[in-house]
């Protein structure tokens, strides 16, 4: 035989394989409509470890473990992304998610402008209302007070880390997470129609965007830096002040709605600048999409005790994506741990092992089940 015929029979396998992967396809379909009438989630981590682990055992070579694992991992994603796909579009077709949108009022801390805006805007679409908060400590007052339904708060900046003040508001409260989203953060350094580089003395702005332009910051010392609430009030300010020697940084959006100058653009230290937003709620939804879960546990003084709070996750093969600790109000040199994880209320495996939790005397509280937000690109 010559190589067009070796080709000619690869050629045959392909067609009977895009005919297999395409009955799987539709099978998968049926078992997400199942999924959505049963209140499941489309995530089943311990069924996509068997169906790997079988086909590993099943594979008679000369095919190696890692590659069967990388083919059917794809073809487990792509199974997953219909699931999601097919559930949303019956979502929307069942209720006008623009009237739905429109009567939603959202809080956000800042000024119109503000990152927050953007984020709220991007997660849930143009028809929302939007309900600026002077504070973080105001923005957490916002459901009970009535002024929105929902809040977005910042929770991490991928250089900066955790907003603190936001994260221990968020515990201190009794809402729910329901959503995230991440957007990227490119900083400018913006001041009134008129004022050059050369002119500003003074750049103001929120800590967080300042410590993310530490390089800029220092490379210019003779610029003094002033604290501020948020960045998007910082550019209302200066431009409502018309001083061509004050400055502000934040994002050109925040340049646009106040009329102002950018006078410099990626003042950030790293390109790789992002910022992940909540959207919390009074109570839990339900998600039928959740694939992410946020949890805080608290542990008895005894030696060990994390290690055993850990391990039924490691055993499990449940996928733990973050652990912070942060002090527990009140009580001096006692601390709680914030974990993130792949999974949902509707894993059983997940549930498996908060019992396991409860059984250790593990003081456990669900923040919520919720989609994971895709980092995005550029």
């Amino acid at each position: 035989m010559d190589i067009e015929n070796w080709r000619s029979q690869i050629n045959n396998l392909d067609d009977e394989l895009l005919g297999l992967l395409t009955q799987r396809a539709r099978l998968a379909l049926k078992v997400g409509e199942w999924k959505q009438e049963a209140g499941a989630s489309v995530c089943d981590h311990t069924r996509e470890r068997e169906v790997i682990e079988r086909m590993c055992r099943a594979n008679p070579g000369p095919l190696d473990d890692r590659a069967v694992v990388e083919i059917f991992r794809t073809v487990i994603h792509e199974s997953r992304r219909m699931q999601t796909q097919a559930q949303r579009t019956a979502a929307a077709t069942t209720a006008d998610r623009s009237v739905q949108a429109s009567a939603r009022r959202v809080a956000f801390q800042g000024e119109r402008g503000a990152f927050s805006e953007e984020a709220a805007v991007k997660l849930l679409g143009p028809n929302i209302t939007l309900v600026p908060r002077p504070t973080f400590a105001s923005l957490f007052r916002s459901i009970n007070e009535e002024a929105a339904s929902s809040i977005l708060a910042p929770i991490e900046n991928s250089l900066a880390g955790f907003v603190h003040e936001c994260f221990d508001l968020l515990l201190d409260s009794k809402l729910f997470i329901s959503g995230e989203v991440i957007i990227p953060i490119k900083q400018c350094l913006i001041g009134c129609p008129g004022a050059s580089f050369e002119s500003i003395v003074t750049v103001e702005s929120h800590p967080v965007a300042l410590n993310q332009c530490q390089k800029f910051l220092a490379a210019n010392p003779q610029l003094q830096r002033i604290v501020t609430e948020d960045t998007a009030g910082s550019v209302a300010r200066i431009l409502a002040s018309g001083d061509l020697t004050r400055a502000a940084i934040a994002g050109r959006q925040a340049a646009e709605r106040y009329g102002g100058v950018i006078l410099g653009e990626h003042l950030e230290d790293s390109s790789e600048n992002y910022t992940r937003f909540f959207l919390l709620e009074s109570s839990p939804q339900g998600l039928v999409e959740a694939d992410k879960m946020s949890l805080t546990i608290e542990l008895p003084h005894q030696a060990g005790a994390l290690h055993r709070a850990l391990g039924p996750f490691a055993q499990s093969g449940i996928d733990l994506l973050k652990i912070e600790g942060r002090p527990v109000k009140g009580r001096p040199w006692e601390y709680c741990f914030y974990l993130e994880l792949r999974g949902s209320e509707s894993d059983s495996s997940v549930m498996t092992v908060l019992k396991e939790l409860v059984n250790q005397r593990v003081e456990t509280r669900i923040l919520g089940s919720y989609r994971a937000a895709p980092v995005p690109i550029g």
